[in-house]
């Protein structure tokens, strides 16, 4: 009978274990999903102060706490640089030809380059003067076969990419005000007038077809407008989503399939004729507005690890 009581306050107490191990196996992957919470207003009520808050300060760019075992991690960073250096020595060691010339066409028209950095070995002495792993940077060998100077680093972060989950990737911090955005497409040049925009990207990371492969759909998109919050519900669970208004750039959507170790160069067009070197949403999106008196933009790499 002591035998028969034990056996039941067991399979009671596993019971109990797989019920709470599950509650918190749901909460972990809901507060996985993508979040602006840290932007937005403590109260549904418009103040002031929400109305100064920035929408993003810096480019902390995932929130994400977990991993899956078939996510893609895709480690960012961002380096400042004067746009008398991104000439063309920085982009003869970046292929641009791996996209579509007329998805690249569409990049350059509104004043953005595309590339992927060709990797090399670092053979014999180092030719970044720098000590350790350092010098198998990537970005830290283009910079100094370019012999560009400066290319201050803003941190780098990984994302877990999980499969077929939208992640949002800021390029620069969103502006203050409300800008006339203006794109250049297939349909002619069209402008809009838009309250505080920001430049970025949202990616959709899937296995490639080869082995080790991954393949990342990028659609750049201009986010504008005051956070706004709605209810989504499924025979599961409602969640809430927030978000602001999207303009979609779709002629400059692309896909990029690469190997571990690949990195993605997006930088602004530079014409040093002109006196003003870059232009369009190059110069309006990725212009550091914190130096100024020597035009320095935003550089961003994106790797596959």
């Amino acid at each position: 009978m002591k035998s028969s009581t034990f056996e039941m306050q067991f399979l009671g107490l596993i019971a109990v274990w797989f019920v709470v191990s599950a509650g918190s196996g749901c909460s972990i992957w809901s507060s996985g999903a993508w979040s602006e919470s840290a932007f937005l207003p403590g109260s549904s009520e418009p103040s002031d102060e929400a109305d100064q808050q920035p929408i993003a300060a810096t480019h902390n760019s995932s929130t994400l706490t977990h991993q899956s075992r078939d996510s893609v991690s895709l480690a960012v960073e961002f380096r400042h640089v004067p746009s008398s250096e991104l000439g063309e020595s920085m982009w003869r060691s970046i292929d641009e030809t791996v996209f579509d010339a007329r998805v690249r066409q569409a990049w350059l028209t509104n004043g953005l380059r595309i590339g992927v950095l060709n990797q090399t070995e670092t053979t014999g002495a180092n030719p970044t003067g720098l000590d350790g792993d350092a010098q198998l940077d990537p970005v830290n060998e283009l910079f100094a076969g370019a012999k560009i100077l400066g290319g201050q680093p803003d941190g780098r972060k990984v994302i877990p990419l999980r499969p077929t989950r939208r992640h949002e990737l800021p390029l620069a911090p969103a502006l203050g005000d409300t800008e006339t955005v203006l794109l250049q497409d297939t349909g002619g040049l069209m402008g809009r007038d838009l309250d505080a925009p920001q430049l970025l990207l949202a990616l959709t990371a899937e296995k490639g077809p080869r082995h080790g492969q991954s393949k990342i759909q990028i659609r750049p998109e201009i986010q504008h407008g005051a956070v706004h919050q709605k209810f989504i519900s499924s025979d599961t669970a409602v969640r809430i989503q927030a978000g602001r208004d999207r303009w979609e750039l779709s002629e400059l959507n692309l896909t990029w399939a690469a190997q571990p170790g690949a990195t993605l160069v997006i930088a602004p067009v530079v014409q040093p004729s002109e006196s003003e070197p870059t232009f369009g949403l190059g110069r309006q999106m990725l212009r550091d507005t914190d130096h100024l008196v020597d035009d320095q933009h935003i550089v961003a790499f994106l790797q596959i690890e």
